[in-house]
């Protein structure tokens, strides 16, 4: 298991990506459903899931595992694009 992360491969960028990704929205949403709190009424705070994505940028950077950098910038662009969009779909930023 150990293996596949230090590998320099596509595959391994897009599984700690979106895996991590995935996860911590999961968390997050998992934690506001048991405070009883509506997901939808806090939308920003799923931003935060993008440090965990630009930490592990960093590392792989680091590691010098360009393959695994690129495809973690890729997702990263992709995916915080995809969340502006979604704030400025729900209205919860608005630009003034």
């Amino acid at each position: 298991m150990k293996k596949f992360f230090q590998q320099d491969k596509i595959s391994t960028g897009l599984v700690v990506g979106l895996g991590t990704l995935v996860l911590c929205l999961l968390m997050l949403t998992v934690g506001l459903l048991l405070a009883g709190e509506a997901p939808m009424e806090h939308l920003r705070w799923y931003g935060g899931s993008f440090i965990v994505l630009i930490l592990l940028l960093r590392l792989y950077v680091k590691l010098q595992k360009a393959t695994v950098t690129k495809t973690l910038i890729v997702i990263l662009f992709l995916s915080f694009i995809a969340f502006i969009y979604l704030l400025f779909k729900t209205q919860s930023l608005i630009l003034k």
